[in-house]
């Protein structure tokens, strides 16, 4: 979720499995043996990026801060590509990229909008669209067409490689793996297309008018792809960072609100706006656990909700505050007041996922009271 939250109707006093209800965390209330509200973790901003940009780009980088490798960006594979390549080899869709910015007038950079990178400067592609979707994980695969494409592209590439030095060789040496890689995925898809059972959920006609059913929406395609092992990996943007457009939060507000521009307004009002809206991500967040229980999948599964500010207003890389729900993970309100970076979170995950790695980023180590 973008722009931070209100604190002040997030935050428990509480430490422990009887944090007491929040404004904010109050559709958490009936859930509170799945989840863990981590608060306390800190991120480090690097000068000469915008706060904003950074703050979502970076917040899944496996890259230190001092590593900016992306044109004064610290970004490089995020946890979730980092996860794809470890436990997503085996399915259909290593990982799955979902967005809900249904914004057209394109105000902002790829920074401001995209949490999954590849690697330095190579951002994964969101789907905004549910029926594209749809038609993505059940539609018919149409092997031949692409098969035929990536023949031709082989056959161009073993010529040029002849011609090209040694640097150039690698880098077309990566494209090619790339290439290889989409074979497997059309092998693997003609595979399964005989026994993938259509979901009962009807093939959306686009995106839905209200903004409730398009999170709703997208939530669901990703449960239906995990149902289906189609993917084990898969992220989804609420909104975009900083976007100073108004969106309609139907059920909250009787007209748009500008989300960025609320965090920013001094006064009661408006920080009680902004705690609706923290408020209206935190029921979704609720929704898809329930989802998950729903279906089986809870156990058995990590989900993440979190923001990579924790005041809007002040640009707060310190103190931040993250969801995590299933997977095994001890119940409660966990705060780190040692100046724990939030990497340490994104290292404890990468290792209950089964990854081999004695750091992540700036960590300093696992966060061992989550118990996972």
């Amino acid at each position: 979720t973008p722009n931070g939250y209100n604190q002040a109707a997030y935050l428990p006093k509480t430490i422990g499995p009887q944090w007491e209800r929040t404004p904010t965390l109050e559709p958490l209330a009936k859930l509170r043996e799945h989840v863990a509200i981590v608060t306390g973790l800190d991120r480090q901003f690097v000068a000469g990026t915008g706060v904003h940009a950074q703050c979502g780009s970076c917040w899944l980088t496996s890259s230190a801060p001092q590593e900016t490798l992306d044109g004064g960006f610290p970004t490089n594979a995020t946890l979730d590509q980092l996860l794809a390549r470890g436990i997503g080899g085996d399915t259909l869709f290593p990982s799955l990229e979902l967005s809900c910015n249904d914004f057209t007038d394109n105000k902002e950079t790829r920074y401001y909008e995209c949490v999954s990178w590849y690697g330095p400067g190579y951002a994964a592609n969101v789907e905004k669209n549910p029926r594209a979707v749809f038609q993505r994980l059940f539609g018919k695969p149409d092997g031949g067409a692409t098969r035929s494409i990536l023949d031709a592209v082989n056959a161009d590439a073993k010529s040029l490689n002849a011609r090209l030095g040694r640097d150039d060789q690698a880098k077309l040496g990566e494209y090619l793996e790339s290439v290889r890689a989409t074979e497997r995925r059309i092998q693997m898809a003609e595979k399964i297309a005989g026994s993938l059972k259509r979901p009962s959920l009807a093939e959306p006609a686009g995106i839905p008018e209200s903004r409730y059913d398009y999170l709703r929406l997208q939530a669901e395609l990703f449960v239906l792809a995990f149902q289906n092992d189609l993917t084990r990996v898969a992220s989804l943007v609420v909104d975009p960072e900083r976007w100073d457009s108004p969106r309609m939060f139907d059920g909250v507000f009787e007209k748009p609100q500008n989300h960025h521009v609320l965090t920013h307004t001094k006064g009661d009002e408006a920080k009680a706006a902004v705690a609706k809206i923290d408020r209206y991500h935190v029921e979704f967040y609720a929704h898809v656990i329930e989802r998950l229980k729903a279906t089986g999948l809870l156990d058995s599964t990590t989900l993440v909700m979190g923001s990579g500010i924790s005041d809007g207003d002040q640009h707060k890389y310190a103190d931040l505050q993250v969801l995590v729900a299933g997977g095994g993970v001890k119940h409660g309100h966990f705060h780190y007041e040692g100046k724990r970076p939030l990497a340490d979170l994104w290292l404890t995950l990468a290792r209950s996922a089964g990854l081999q790695r004695q750091r992540y980023a700036d960590s300093t180590g696992a966060l061992a009271e989550l118990g996972i």
